[in-house]
């Protein structure tokens, strides 16, 4: 996740509901909580007092009252929790309704790079598996747009490298590397591993694996 916005310095905590300048609007912000500032002064990033229709770097999003929302310094928030589900474009270029009160990130182009979605999504994996995700959980892309993580809603067999695949768990989010394989998973079957070190591993149901970048097994 890049951060889109300069480096902030901390502002004084807020005596009460205050409405202050962003680098693009007025906004109220929360009493009791601190806002950072842009070297002009301007809050790029604070508590809301109240839901409020703000601009990302791509759609006019509501977002809740009492929750942190980050600008960019055009002003426009990269990083905040909608106050209601909204539609928009994911960063793979599909769109999707994302849920709200889910923390959920935009890239430049405005495209969703990190949200859960409402409804799951089914993703074609670069080796022809597909994956459905599970409703409501987080899903995150790379800025290639291919998927960063999921939560499978049913066991999948998934590739770690060009070579290998396995079966990973249902409701256990799986990691991927920028090439698709798999980097950390749940196993949903026993299977045998070469680790580092050349020697056998065994792993069963529930054990979390994690694989090197060529696919080797690391824990």
């Amino acid at each position: 996740m890049t951060a889109l916005s300069g480096m902030g310095v901390n502002g004084d905590t807020l005596s009460c509901d205050t409405v202050m300048s962003t680098p693009s609007s007025m906004v109220m912000f929360k009493g009791g909580t601190n806002v950072v500032l842009n070297r002009d002064g301007k809050v790029v990033e604070g508590v809301l007092a109240t839901d409020t229709d703000m601009w990302t770097t791509g759609p006019l999003v509501l977002f809740a009252g009492s929750t942190r929302v980050m600008l960019n310094n055009d002003g426009k928030v990269y990083e905040g929790f909608p106050a209601v589900n909204f539609i928009a474009e994911a960063t793979n270029g599909v769109f999707y309704e994302f849920k709200a009160m889910a923390v959920t990130f935009f890239d430049n182009e405005g495209r969703v790079s990190v949200g859960a979605a409402s409804h799951g999504i089914e993703y074609m994996c670069r080796d022809g598996a597909a994956l459905y995700s599970e409703p409501g959980t987080e899903i995150a892309f790379y800025p290639s747009g291919v998927l960063r993580k999921a939560t499978p809603a049913e066991a999948v067999k998934l590739s770690i490298n060009r070579n290998e695949k396995i079966f990973f768990m249902a409701h256990k989010s799986v990691f991927f590397d920028r090439d698709g394989y798999v980097t950390q998973g749940v196993s949903a079957k026993k299977a045998t591993f070469l680790s580092t070190d050349g020697t056998t591993v065994i792993k069963h149901p529930g054990d979390i694996l994690k694989f090197s970048s060529n696919g080797i097994l690391i824990e």
